[in-house]
């Protein structure tokens, strides 16, 4: 069986270089390293066995042999040397040092006085077989540091079992040349003996903790991975301790002969515990001053930390309060908005339910804001607003809320009044403050307000109905003039229901085109011919029921139903008098009205011009017929859409003149083709000389600015025969005829005669 021997270092070998090969993390080199140690063993022993069981000679001592042997403690030690070198942690290290050198101390003593120094006092030994026999346990205290530098750094290094493996593959090899040399050294060693074969052991079990580690080399350990539980921590930091005193105990047993070597290793190993405790006193006060340095820092950082949110928290209230005030206040004039407003009135409904007392709630209306707006901008407008509000704050009571409700609309809640009569004073308190003009970056404005007032519980026990009827008795108050107040009546609510309900008739009969016009004929003055007709909307229902222009056409420019319903009547009125131009009549002037809604809408250019295109009517034909009015709102813009009417073409006529503002102004500067003077001043200018001398001056200024004039609701001979005398150019009205349909008036054009009054 002794040939097996040499082979079992040549397999440790082969298995550590194939762990090598397979291994892909940085301990491979350790592997690769302990193979070519494995493989240097196997060198050695061939030698060995080939001496002693082939030439059957001695092996020469020392010899090449030994040259190997010392190759495998070599490269064992570098693969040591390699693995520990891994380790970065300074302090870490600093302390690993000093614990190896105690015990390497402790080794080194025990083995000079066991081993080395018996080798020493035989005067016979040469220099050469001194120094290899002394390189010997050299290299195995060497390999005791591995094995112990390995156990106590366990947790960076290998698994627990490979470890193991490794640690007793060294103690092993360490045990047989120990035990090998003390029996050379006793001259009691011969081959074949139960040493060798813990050489074998020893490789293979260092083989077989290479195996194991590449079962790991997936999941390489971690420093902080392994947990290493207490007992076995203590174990280790007490080794370095155990081992002096296993050489303290050594010394008490070991009393004859030279023990000068026992106690060299001792003090030496007594200095480097004092040495090490110092340096860890003096490791542990550092860290005692960086923990004291963190803490201060990291009190002074949750202190900051704390401050910073407590900041925050500061900031978020605050801006949780703007929040709040944002969603209950205009952002525009600082005062309470629809919700907050609301919430203030069921407030005050409660209390003055519970006290018998009244609550006003008043809905005010800047008038002609939109005015402001247009000329001056809309931040002048915004400016006008809040100085608006200011004043209407200062003139109110303390326990009275007004609140904006958007745009130009405000409104009030008033408590604590007992009669209607109650409120009065107040509210004219309110008109009275704006009497005087408002200074807006340096322009002074007048203006005014229409207030409609709701009382509780006569006019409603609930917000909204309270702020309806409000609402309506605001209307109310515009239509009667503006600048005043009016509280709700019964008969508002009444006008209110039907004009809803006019509106949803008004929208049904535009989509069904419920609508028909008829025609007023325009007779020349001088001839008593019909040269053309105004164009007039009639609106039957499908029951048969006929309702006023006077009552629809104001509902329908509230509602902007005038837009569709003046598209509908003039591409109407342009496909008739078409058909009246093509049937010979070409004469015809078509005359058509347009509201000042109407006239300043921005898309009318584009729809006359395409309504023009596409019945084929002549542009020079079409008279349209705007009032004083459309110059109020915006005179340049009136004044520049009537040049581009004109470019088109298209004639333009000022109706009901006298009836609005009449400036003479406005007359000189815009393009007019005609003047139509307007029924009240014809229907008593043969009986008051005042509306003659009206009459009279107003033909005399169109002639002069060279218009034409029309006279409307002409009626009597004697009307006729006074315009004829003043020189008026055309006449309109019941004395010749009353507005007609369509094949009326065809019937009027074919039959009729123009000397003949038309009936």
């Amino acid at each position: 069986m002794s040939w097996l021997i040499p082979l079992v270092p040549v397999i440790a070998g082969t298995v550590l270089f194939m762990v090598f090969l397979k291994s892909f993390s940085k301990d491979r080199y350790f592997w690769l390293l302990t193979s070519l140690g494995c493989y240097s063993f196997s060198v050695a022993e061939g030698i060995w066995f080939y001496s002693r069981n082939i030439a059957h000679v001695e092996v020469s001592y020392p010899g090449w042999a030994d040259l190997f042997f010392f190759l495998q403690i070599f490269f064992y030690i570098a693969a040591f040397a390699y693995q520990l070198g891994q380790r970065k942690e300074n302090s870490y290290q600093i302390k690993f040092l000093f614990d190896m050198a105690i015990i390497i101390a402790v080794s080194t003593a025990l083995s000079w006085h066991f081993l080395i120094q018996p080798l020493i006092e035989e005067v016979s030994v040469s220099p050469i077989l001194f120094a290899v026999s002394i390189s010997y346990p050299i290299g195995d205290l060497l390999l005791l540091f591995g094995a112990v530098s390995f156990y106590i750094g366990s947790a960076y290094f290998f698994p627990r079992r490979v470890l193991c493996l490794i640690a007793a593959s060294l103690i092993v090899q360490v045990l047989a040349d120990t035990a090998y040399l003390f029996s050379t050294a006793n001259g009691g060693y011969s081959s074949g003996s139960i040493y060798d074969p813990l050489w074998s052991l020893g490789l293979l079990l260092m083989s077989l903790a290479g195996l194991y580690a590449l079962e790991h080399t997936e999941a390489p350990p971690q420093k902080v991975a392994e947990r290493i539980d207490e007992g076995q921590i203590s174990l280790r930091l007490l080794l370095p301790y155990f081992s002096l005193v296993l050489l303290f105990v050594v010394m008490i047993f070991e009393q004859k002969g030279d023990m000068n070597g026992l106690i060299a290793g001792a003090g030496v190993s007594v200095i480097l515990i004092i040495t090490r405790q110092i340096f860890t006193l003096r490791d542990n006060r550092k860290l005692l001053a960086s923990y004291h340095q963190l803490t201060s820092v990291l009190e002074h950082k949750v202190e900051q930390r704390t401050e910073e949110v407590t900041s925050k928290n500061n900031l978020l209230e605050k801006a949780v309060d703007q929040m709040k005030h944002m969603a209950y206040h205009d952002a525009l004039s600082g005062l309470p908005n629809r919700r907050l407003y609301l919430e203030k009135l069921e407030s005050a409904i409660r209390a003055a339910g519970q006290t018998s007392q009244k609550v006003a709630v008043v809905f005010i209306d800047l008038d002609r804001f939109k005015n402001v707006n247009d000329t001056f901008g809309h931040e002048f407008g915004d400016l006008l607003l809040q100085e608006f509000a200011q004043k209407l704050q200062e003139n109110l009571r303390s326990n009275d809320t007004i609140s904006r409700q958007g745009g130009d609309e405000f409104t009030l809640i008033l408590n604590n009044f007992h009669s209607q009569q109650d409120m009065v004073p107040l509210i004219r308190r309110l008109q009275s403050a704006l009497e005087k003009p408002l200074t807006i970056q340096g322009q002074e404005l007048h203006v005014s307000m229409s207030i409609g007032i709701a009382v509780y519980p006569e006019d409603g026990e609930t917000p909204d109905e309270l702020l309806k009827h409000a609402d309506s008795a605001m209307y109310n108050a515009k239509e009667k003039g503006k600048n005043n107040f009016q509280f709700f009546s019964d008969d508002m609510a009444f006008i209110a229901s039907r004009k809803i309900a006019l509106e949803n008739e008004l929208r049904r009969a535009i989509a069904k085109e419920e609508f028909i016009l008829h025609y007023q004929p325009q007779i020349q003055a001088a001839t008593g011919d019909i040269i053309g007709m105004e164009a007039l909307i009639r609106w039957q229902t499908p029951a048969g029921k006929t309702i006023s222009p006077g009552e629809f056409i104001p509902l329908a420019e509230e509602t902007r139903l005038i837009l569709p319903m003046g598209e509908w009547v003039l591409s109407t009125a342009c496909k008739q008098a078409k058909l009246w131009h093509d049937s010979g009549y070409s004469q015809l002037k078509l005359a058509v009205n347009l509201s000042p809604l109407q006239f300043l809408d921005d898309e009318l250019m584009s729809m006359i011009r395409q309504t023009l295109e596409k019945t084929g009517f002549p542009a020079s034909s079409l008279e349209l017929e705007i009032t004083e009015g459309v110059a109020v709102d915006d005179a340049e813009k009136a004044i520049s859409r009537m040049q581009k009417l004109r470019r088109l073409g298209v004639r333009i006529a000022i109706d009901d003149f006298g009836t609005g503002y009449s400036s003479l102004n406005y007359l000189k500067r815009f393009p007019l083709n005609h003047l139509k003077i307007a029924q009240p001043f014809v229907q008593d200018m043969a009986s008051n000389p005042y509306d003659r001398a009206l009459v009279e001056a107003m033909i005399f200024i169109a002639h002069s600015l060279d218009m034409s004039v029309v006279a409307e609701g002409v009626e009597t001979e004697e009307q006729l025969a006074l315009l004829k005398k003043l020189g008026c150019d055309e006449i309109q009205g019941y004395y010749y005829s009353r507005p007609l349909t369509a094949e009326q008036f065809r019937g009027l054009l074919v039959n009729g005669f123009p000397s003949v009054k038309l009936v």
